[in-house]
């Protein structure tokens, strides 16, 4: 419980001083042999009862006014976290469809490996990264470069994901969370039977299930939650060499399918999305 404001115990205080002043000054008014005329007629009783009236009434207006701040203060912490169950929704920057959006991104940028791997868990990053990904990607940025320009005769603008929550939506994927568990053993139980096995015990993981669609199969992809937000478990079996090959690979098939591309800008999105997560996960095209 959130503790109560100081300004409020200092108004308690303040009216607490106010009314014994008051009743110092009765007693002098008392004992005093000078005939006053005044109006006011109370006694020093009625004098006190009204001034303790006056202190319960503004006590229990601050602190009125203290609960209305800690109930909005939990309100407003409510919403935040449901905004952020599961790490799947809401206003935040670790959402799982600005993830996917960023990789499919970085995926038709030139020079964008590094980007790519940039949103893998630690391990797969950390081992990846360490070959050089700046160059040899000639052959990628011709193929990004070509449905880049493709794209924008197509739709008439950029290859630009702006729209998160509108194409990464239940329709498109179907997404799954928990909690590393650990058994009596101390191995490592995955809350989710979907990823891949070796994270540490508490870890929260996930996966999203994105059923066969745009002439890609059915896919499933493994999310690890790091401090910095959700994270693609890639296949140990993927190394820099594979995910350059991978790549041109999907993106020859997306590019040459440029004629079929949907009339909906989302749903190309959504086509060219799981093409890239495809090569991500180490799975072969046509």
């Amino acid at each position: 419980m959130r503790a109560i404001p100081a300004y409020v115990t200092a108004a308690v205080l303040a009216i607490s001083g106010a009314t014994f002043i008051g009743c110092d000054r009765d007693k002098t008014a008392t004992s005093s042999t000078t005939n006053t005329n005044t109006a006011d007629n109370r006694t020093t009783g009625q004098k006190v009862g009204d001034d303790l009236k006056a202190g319960a009434d503004k006590t229990k207006e601050v602190a009125k006014k203290a609960g209305e701040e800690v109930s909005d203060a939990a309100q407003t912490a409510g919403e935040k976290v449901k905004s952020t169950v599961g790490g799947f929704t809401g206003a935040n920057a670790n959402r799982v469809p600005n993830l996917l959006s960023h990789v499919a991104e970085a995926a038709l940028t030139k020079d964008g490996l590094n980007d790519v791997v940039e949103r893998f868990v630690d391990a797969d990053r950390n081992r990846i990264g360490k070959a050089d990904l700046k160059s040899g990607n000639d052959e990628l940025n011709a193929v990004a470069m070509n449905i880049r320009s493709a794209w924008k005769a197509k739709y008439g603008s950029d290859f630009d994901i702006k729209e998160e929550d509108k194409i990464f939506s239940p329709q498109f994927m179907t997404a799954n969370t928990g909690e590393v568990q650990q058994d009596a053993a101390n191995t490592n139980i995955p809350g989710d039977a979907n990823r891949t096995s070796g994270a540490e015990a508490g870890r929260n993981v996930g996966s999203i299930a994105i059923p066969a669609s745009h002439g890609a199969p059915a896919l499933t992809v493994p999310l690890i939650h790091e401090a910095t937000g959700w994270k693609i478990d890639v296949p140990d079996s993927l190394d820099a060499a594979k995910l350059r090959a991978n790549l041109i690979a999907h993106l020859n098939e997306v590019y040459g399918m440029k004629d079929q591309w949907p009339a909906d800008v989302n749903d190309a999105y959504r086509a060219v999305s799981h093409h890239v997560l495809m090569a991500v996960m180490d799975q072969p095209a046509k």
